[in-house]
């Protein structure tokens, strides 16, 4: 049996991509689940599968067809990461199909929450919900005992025995077999990177894309710890925990709970890092650093035992003290940052962080406190409930943020643009979309959602306007909340001095981001990219409006003594306007300017009763809760359509 797994990008066929793989500050992060898709399958007798990494080596459609065509292949495995790579797993279906019919495609990753819509509208036969190793052992089996009989027609009932995977039966009907088991933890294992070398087809220097030398990080490179002596030159980014303990109303997840390895495999994997690839620093990208606390302390003292500098950036607020921050700064940590998304514990609720605000300020003060860099938090806009109000509340979070620390906020949050939320298919936000008839209501309806957030990014550009608030005010908030921020921080450090050993720091940080190509455009002016791909020239022109603000007056210290009632309109009514540019004169096609954007359902919409601190719990307040309320009201009024509505999917 001839089995090959491929990577799937993410960009839109035929698109150039935003950057190189060798651009950025932290390399690829090597293909885990692909590595332990394969290792699980030689474990359980089935001999190594190819593999073939198109997201990496990025092939054109001849070369993805003369790939197949010179590698004859029973089973193709798909690892679609997100749901934004659909047109990518709709594409090489296609190829692979036309080659050899009988290929059989098996597709799993997060895209997969859609299962309904990718077997009904690519060539995917079987796609894999949640953990995939032991799905995908069933299915090789399944395949192998299908082989001996000669037959041409798979036995779909006796395929549904397999636990985790969803296929269309005779009549063309979704199965899905239900969830399937996870492996353990002593199970899990590190990338094997001879096994991803395989699938670049010769090509050494892509290969490379997986290291960077520290001094493209700015955060190994701003420490002084990284120039001492025999310490090993090349980073690595890795996973030391898979899952989540959180069950955030934006973020898509195909399978459930939070898992630790085995912490022999991680000395193991760390001594080989060390050893072969010269490493001796770590990005470490978990989604929920430290909430394993005994197991994460070990980690720290194995990253220092093999003298590693490291940093974390999925730490969750709520889960850290001081203690564990003056451990792991003992113990080669260089940062840690904290995924917080909104500084408005009212949009903290609807997102079910299951944290406070107060937590948020706590843990980022406690690093500071003790000399240790935290990098700036990431802020979301634009879910359910989203106000005025809320953004305001952002705002003067980051002010008091930049106060504590003693640096003004042009400097710590001047590079970045706060994010836009992105309905990713599977979530309660998702879902929410579709009771507002805004998306997903049939096939057809579906399928078009998934093309249109195929290769976008989580930018105001992108936005999809489920949250009911006017335009002028949608376009508002990211530049409200920096207003917000100067504004605080200004009156916080009232006849106070500023921090200038932190202001060095993160002046050091800026000079480092500068030197990727990638950034340095960013610092300049707002990037903006097309449908086609990188380029935008344009973006000046259809983004003066913006350019000048960021450059001239969010950060304007004597701007921020204005009273509100003067300053805000006057910028609030220039994004307007410049929206309106955009649309109907340079006729942009991002999703902010569609027609999708149309008003929604007040039955629907979320009110103040909704997220009444007075007549709701925390649990009241979560978007997912809210769904389920809603649902419960569209099935009194009209029951029909909302059953419509919820069919698409396992």
């Amino acid at each position: 049996m001839l089995v090959t797994i491929c990577s799937v990008p993410t960009e839109t066929p035929g698109a150039k991509r935003r950057r190189k793989q060798s651009d950025g500050q932290a390399g690829i992060m090597p293909k885990i689940a692909i590595t332990s898709l394969n290792n699980w399958a030689t474990r359980n007798g089935f001999k190594e599968c190819k593999f073939y990494d198109i997201d990496m080596l990025y092939p054109s459609d001849s070369e993805v067809e003369k790939y197949f065509r010179d590698n004859p292949t029973d089973v193709v495995g798909l690892s679609a990461v997100v749901s934004t790579s659909y047109l990518q797993v709709k594409r090489l279906t296609s190829i692979i199909k036309k080659v050899n019919r009988n290929t059989l495609v098996v597709c799993g990753g997060y895209l997969t929450a859609a299962a309904n819509t990718i077997l009904k509208k690519s060539e995917v036969d079987i796609c894999v919900v949640g953990n995939g190793e032991i799905a995908w052992v069933g299915i090789l089996n399944f395949v192998q005992e299908h082989l001996k009989t000669g037959k041409n027609k798979y036995d779909y009932d006796k395929l549904l025995e397999v636990k985790g995977i969803a296929t269309l039966n005779d009549e063309k009907k979704l199965k899905f077999s239900g969830y399937g088991k996870t492996l353990p933890g002593c199970e899990m294992t590190f990338p094997d990177f001879e096994y991803l070398k395989s699938g670049l087809q010769g090509d050494v220097g892509a290969f490379k894309n997986y290291f960077r030398h520290f001094s493209a990080n700015e955060i190994f490179a701003g420490d002084k710890r990284s120039y001492e002596k025999n310490r090993k030159s090349m980073m690595v980014s890795m996973f030391t925990s898979k899952g989540c303990v959180a069950k955030c109303t934006f973020c898509q997840r195909g399978s459930k709970g939070y898992s630790v390895y085995d912490l022999s495999k991680l000395e193991s994997y760390l001594k080989h890092l060390r050893d072969e690839y010269d490493v001796g620093f770590i990005y470490v990208d978990d989604e929920n650093f430290g909430s394993n606390r005994k197991y994460t302390w070990e980690v720290a003292e194995l990253f220092n035992k093999y003298n590693m500098l490291w940093s974390a950036m999925g730490v969750r607020c709520s889960t850290i003290n001081e203690e564990d921050i003056i451990h792991y700064k003992k113990n080669g940590c260089c940062a840690l940052r904290f995924g917080i998304e909104s500084g408005s514990q009212t949009m903290l609720d609807i997102m079910e962080k299951k944290f406070q605000v107060e937590d948020i300020k706590k843990a980022i003060f406690a690093c500071y406190d003790n000399d240790l860099y935290s990098p700036p938090i990431g802020y979301m806009l634009g879910m359910p409930g989203e106000s005025i109000k809320t953004a305001m509340e952002s705002g003067v979070m980051m002010g008091e943020i930049s106060a504590k620390i003693g640096v003004p906020p042009s400097l710590i949050f001047g590079q970045i643009d706060p994010n836009y939320a992105i309905p990713l298919v599977g979530t309660p936000l998702y879902e929410y979309g579709r009771q507002l008839g805004l998306i997903g209501q049939n096939i057809d309806e579906e399928e078009k959602y998934l093309e249109l957030v195929s290769n976008v990014g989580a930018y105001k550009r992108y936005y999809i306007n489920f949250n009911g608030a006017p335009m002028s005010e949608v376009v508002f908030w990211d530049m409200l909340v920096f207003l917000e921020a100067t504004r605080k921080y200004e009156k916080l450090m009232k006849n106070k001095s500023v921090n200038k050993k932190w202001i060095k720091k993160f002046q050091q940080v800026m000079e480092v981001q500068g030197l990727n190509p990638h950034i340095r455009a960013k610092q300049k002016k707002v990037a903006v990219m097309g449908d086609a791909g990188v380029k935008e020239e344009m973006s000046f022109s259809q983004y003066f409006i913006t350019n000048f603000l960021k450059q001239h007056v969010i950060f304007n210290k004597t701007l921020s003594k204005f009273p509100r009632f003067l300053l805000y309109p006057i910028v609030r009514y220039s994004l307007y306007a410049e929206y309106l540019m955009q649309k109907y004169w340079f006729k942009d096609s991002h999703n902010l300017h569609k027609n999708i954007n149309k008003k929604i359902n007040s039955k629907i919409r979320i009110n103040k009763e909704d997220i009444d601190p007075a007549k709701t719990t925390q649990s009241d307040r979560s978007l997912r809760t809210i769904v389920k309320k809603k649902i419960t009201q569209l099935n009194i009024n009209n029951e029909e359509k909302t059953l419509g509505m919820l069919t698409g999917g396992p």
